[in-house]
């Protein structure tokens, strides 16, 4: 729930952020979680980050650091 709401303060910001890295890293492995809560705030954190970041290339970019891609999540 933290990250998400970190994710939405940062807003467009968050490609910019010096520590989006580890950010989107700790999200990404939320969703391999056990507990199924986990894993709905890590996929509503991800949501968070589409609606933000209006360039799906910008998108795909960030979140292939972390071994995922927007094509996974549809």
């Amino acid at each position: 729930m933290c990250y998400g709401n970190l994710i939405s303060k940062l807003g467009p910001k968050l490609k910019t952020f010096k520590e989006n890295d580890r950010l989107i890293n700790s999200v990404v492995k939320m969703l391999s979680e056990s507990a199924e809560e986990v894993r709905n705030q890590a996929k509503l954190a991800i949501l968070t980050m589409k609606n933000n970041i209006q360039n799906q290339r910008e998108l795909d970019g960030l979140l292939g650091k972390s071994g995922l891609n927007t094509k996974e999540m549809e």
